[in-house]
């Protein structure tokens, strides 16, 4: 079976790299997976997430999807520009909301704006969820997320103009035997400055085989043992010195005392060091280059 049919703009064509498409698939993966333990913990109930689709769509594609009404999060992101969204349909929010004071949680439930005391309750439930994606996004930059207001009606919601682009991802929520989807919104320009460090990490391969076997060199090269010599200043015999040198004798070195000793690596000084010792053993204190 052939898939369905996806709208194209030529308008506003994909930006998204392959590296970064993987990046924010393994991302959302995670918030999938922690926003599943987020609710199973809150409304001691079963609950699964898995991620549907990653796309990157217009702010106005984008909001005709939404039902209205709907539990529409605006998240705001230390150091980024932008904003971001987490919406959730107020059939499932309302269930939430049921669970948490007590009640079964059924699927016929109002679909209304919520009350004083029903936000109360589920601002500290997407406050926790907000806080889910700084895990999620960690593997790639530090992302702090924060909850700034909640709305149900997406006609006074304006996070973006509507032609700017916007990277979306959808999670099918089964709860009980309720199943639904909410989304993630993120702002292409919020994402910009995160996904710069996969451009970075990426880089490397650009390079080519012989860059990567010439690096692999280096490191290896940084791992080769060595003799180190530590030595006073060399002192120069004749022949008949040496051949006359017998048990007792005194051979000056003609090192002075307040001199450091000699380091020296496969003949090349390295660097200058005064002896001591250390706990049992003789030692260096290097005191130059």
């Amino acid at each position: 079976m052939s898939a369905e049919p996806v709208s194209y703009d030529f308008r506003s064509p994909g930006r998204l790299s392959r590296e970064r498409v993987r990046a924010l698939q393994v991302a959302n993966e995670t918030f999938a997976r922690q926003l599943s333990t987020v609710l199973s913990t809150t409304l001691r109930a079963v609950v699964h997430a898995r991620v549907v689709s990653v796309r990157q769509v217009t702010y106005d594609e984008y909001v005709r999807t939404l039902p209205n009404p709907s539990l529409l999060t605006v998240l705001a992101f230390d150091g980024l520009p932008g904003a971001g969204l987490f919406q959730m349909p107020m059939g499932v929010v309302m269930s939430v909301i049921d669970r948490l004071l007590g009640g079964a949680g059924g699927k016929d439930q109002p679909s209304r704006a919520l009350s004083d005391i029903e936000t109360g309750l589920i601002r500290s439930l997407v406050t926790r969820v907000a806080a889910e994606l700084t895990y999620a996004f960690e593997s790639i930059a530090p992302v702090h997320a924060e909850v700034t207001s909640l709305e149900s009606n997406t006609q006074f919601l304006q996070l973006a103009p509507p032609a700017d682009p916007v990277v979306t991802t959808a999670v099918e929520l089964r709860i009980g035997d309720q199943v639904a989807t909410a989304t993630l919104c993120l702002a292409l320009s919020t994402l910009k400055p995160v996904l710069a460090s996969v451009d970075q990490l990426s880089a490397p391969a650009v390079d080519g085989p012989r860059d990567a076997a010439a690096r692999s060199v280096e490191q290896r090269l940084q791992q080769v043992e060595i003799d180190v010599r530590v030595a006073f200043r060399e002192v120069t015999l004749t022949s008949a010195e040496v051949f006359s040198l017998a048990v007792g004798d005194v051979v000056p070195l003609r090192h002075p005392v307040a001199e450091p000793l000699v380091v020296a690596a496969d003949g090349v000084t390295v660097a200058s060091a005064t002896p001591g010792s250390h706990g049992k053993r003789l030692a260096c204190q290097i005191v130059g280059p």
